[in-house]
């Protein structure tokens, strides 16, 4: 009772059970980085006074997908304490991300943080994307890095328009056109922020973007110069290698066995 007999060997129950939530944890990395990009336009809708029954269903999904994720975390983790001291992002996320939070700034006559509240909700989403789009696109330089790019331009574009939005007539995508021209340097000019939280926002952007335009434009480069380069033809040369390596070392016992032995080597003593 309580195993599992897998290749002769008796598996415990939760063993199989801790091996199949970490699976589960590695899927919900997918739901968790569309859970987050879902949130940005709902809050910019949100914010437009749309609030009917989708939206908010939506807006229940989104939660579950973090707290679900946060909890099997914590259940799976070896050392809960230090899990809950280092994952405090994912705890904020929940927090902040909960349906029935802004209802509770009313009652309590704190409607006017409520703007605060959405800026740090995009803030802790977009921070949580990081990790997560790493641990699914890491392997894949030039995915990642554009993956990056697009999520830098997504949520300032966001945040320009909860913080100035006048300057981008409360539309998401001038906003995000405002990102894209500011984190490439072009500055056209057309979409300026004036107040001093836009003006943080877009030295936030200038700082963060331009070094992240130049690492996509280097890993741009760089798949092109070893496409060029016979990328197929190098991956088959290390194959080769590593069936030679794997042959050496199946020879390299029956090598030692056929040398003759220490005794034999050493000359006998004159008396």
């Amino acid at each position: 009772m309580g195993t599992t007999l897998t290749l002769g060997r008796a598996t415990p129950e939760p063993a199989r059970y801790k091996a199949f939530g970490r699976v589960v944890l590695a899927r919900l990395e997918v739901l968790v980085i569309l859970a987050a990009l879902v949130s940005v336009p709902l809050t910019i809708v949100e914010v437009n006074g749309q609030n009917d029954l989708s939206f908010q269903v939506a807006d229940w999904a989104i939660w579950a997908v973090f707290a679900i994720e946060y909890v099997l975390a914590f259940a799976l983790a070896r050392r809960r304490r230090r899990y809950f001291a280092t994952a405090w992002l994912s705890l904020l996320v929940v927090v902040v991300s909960f349906p029935l939070l802004p209802a509770v700034f009313a009652v309590v006559r704190l409607a006017r943080l409520m703007r605060l509240l959405r800026l740090v909700r995009l803030a802790a989403f977009g921070a949580r994307l990081v990790p997560a789009l790493k641990s699914t696109l890491g392997r894949r330089g030039l995915v990642y890095v554009l993956a990056l790019f697009v999520l830098l331009v997504v949520m300032a574009g966001a945040v320009m328009s909860l913080v100035e939005p006048q300057t981008v007539k409360g539309n998401m995508w001038d906003g995000m056109w405002w990102a894209v021209v500011t984190a490439t340097t072009v500055g056209y000019g057309d979409i300026a922020p004036t107040s001093p939280p836009g003006r943080l926002v877009a030295v936030s952007l200038m700082l963060f973007g331009i070094g992240l335009t130049a690492t996509l434009a280097a890993s741009v480069a760089a798949h092109f110069v070893k496409a060029d380069q016979g990328g197929a033809d190098l991956n088959d040369v290390v194959s080769r290698l590593e069936r030679v390596e794997t042959l050496l070392i199946a020879l390299k016992p029956e090598r030692q066995s056929d040398r003759p032995a220490a005794a034999e080597l050493v000359p006998p003593l004159e008396s």
